[in-house]
């Protein structure tokens, strides 16, 4: 998409010219194209971004690697993040509720239903609280950055009338995602999502769950995502003690 004249690079002209249109086009844009020169909020985030992307003086170029690696590090920043905002203990660990919450945070269900699951997870683990540490949060998420994958491999377990119980999610993480999930953040996720207690993941809510998590609310329509990520990232980068650009 920013690769316009198609040389495999992007040059911080490209980069501008396509995150313009990306302005022009949302509906978070069309609120601050009356005050371009005002110093806003996304023209003080885009500036810092180009300058990261392309050296102070804009003559460096974007390659993909740098692209990808810089897509990783603002990801673990933000997940970091939401991790710390729940106060981990002494530890280092969040409590299996707080876990569940982060789960659910975007999960388009009605708070009874939420409220429900999340007294599921209390209750279970009330008297056998292991907690959930970093790498536990950080691995969960790389797992579901993979969902259209584990989606697939689960619906052919589906189909071949095997049930979808914690091993299997287990060795689907592990083919699939590269990740090994720890035996305790699987059972508070059947926890969450086994509405029958019969030991088996509700595939479809479990899917349609990770999706809405994972797209963090740049779903909705006319809107490309672009400049509330942007903001998203200066709102992080703000509450955060490390600076995200120093990564």
């Amino acid at each position: 998409m920013f690769d316009l004249n198609g040389d495999g690079d992007v040059d911080s002209e490209e980069f501008e010219r396509v995150a313009n249109l990306a302005r022009q086009q949302s509906s978070i844009g069309s609120r601050h194209r009356d005050h371009a020169n005002t110093g806003n909020t996304f023209k003080g985030v885009n500036s810092a971004l180009i300058t990261y992307f392309f050296g102070p003086n804009l003559d460096k170029k974007l390659t993909i690697t740098k692209f990808l690696e810089f897509q990783q590090q603002l990801q673990r920043e933000i997940l970091s993040l939401e991790f710390e905002r729940k106060r981990p203990n002494e530890e280092g660990c969040i409590t299996e509720v707080d876990f569940a919450e982060l789960l659910l945070a975007y999960a388009g269900s009605n708070a009874k239903k939420r409220q429900r699951k999340l007294k599921r997870v209390k209750k279970r683990f009330r008297e056998n609280s292991l907690g959930i540490t970093k790498t536990d949060y950080l691995n969960f998420f790389h797992f579901i950055n993979n969902i259209a994958d584990v989606d697939t491999a689960l619906t052919f377990y589906h189909i071949a009338g095997a049930s979808i119980d914690q091993a299997t999610l287990k060795h689907v993480a592990k083919t699939v995602a590269k990740v090994d999930l720890s035996d305790h953040v699987i059972s508070v996720v059947f926890t969450i999502f086994d509405d029958n207690n019969d030991n088996q993941l509700s595939n479809r809510e479990f899917i349609a769950v990770m999706k809405n998590r994972i797209q963090r609310g740049l779903e909705k329509p006319k809107d490309t995502g672009f400049l509330k990520l942007m903001e998203s990232l200066l709102k992080c980068a703000k509450e955060a003690k490390p600076v995200l650009l120093d990564l």
